[in-house]
């Protein structure tokens, strides 16, 4: 909510190319030509860019003492922009790859489906909303499973999570009611 909040209040922060981000990708159903350029060419990419630099060598200070506690945020970090970037240029690869993150910009509601890489903790938060617009993940791991298996662990994802998939039917249900009726919430 915060990167959201904050720059759409204060849009002198370099942390507003965030909403103008956002922007494109809505108007250019989800394609965001930015991601091609130079992060020394495009304010945007520098801003978003410089931060994940920061993030990994912010948590440098860590590889003494858990250093593949430290490569796992490293590949986090290098996992995120590369799913992040591609799936902006090559909005097929979104919706049927990330479907999640596809939702996050095109439905009704941005301030929903927070996760890029995998919407694990959009299931435990109860932000994911599902939608028809995109090829929707049939599991909250977003893994391909044996139907056996899966069947077993939505089962229990609900069980152990039932306040946030009663949060993920309400708001999925109002997302529907919202985008057939041409509602946006504003960021």
């Amino acid at each position: 909510m915060w990167l959201h909040e904050f720059p759409s209040k204060n849009r002198n922060s370099p942390f507003f190319t965030h909403i103008a981000h956002h922007k494109r990708a809505r108007l250019n159903g989800f394609h965001d030509e930015g991601y091609a350029e130079s992060m020394f060419k495009n304010s945007e990419m520098y801003n978003e860019k410089s931060a994940l630099i920061g993030l990994a060598v912010a948590s440098t200070v860590f590889l003494p003492v858990a250093p593949f506690f430290t490569a796992g945020l490293y590949y986090g970090i290098w996992n995120y922009w590369k799913v992040h970037a591609k799936s902006h240029l090559d909005p097929e690869y979104a919706k049927k790859r990330i479907p999640w993150h596809y939702d996050h910009h095109m439905t009704s509601n941005q301030n929903a489906n927070w996760c890029v890489t995998k919407p694990w903790f959009d299931y435990i938060m109860g932000t994911r909303v599902l939608t028809d617009v995109s090829h929707t993940e049939t599991n909250p791991l977003a893994i391909k499973m044996p139907k056996w298996i899966e069947k077993r662990v939505n089962q229990t994802a609900r069980r152990l999570l039932p306040k946030a998939f009663a949060k993920i039917d309400t708001n999925t249900r109002l997302d529907q009611k919202n985008l057939s009726q041409g509602i946006e919430i504003a960021l």
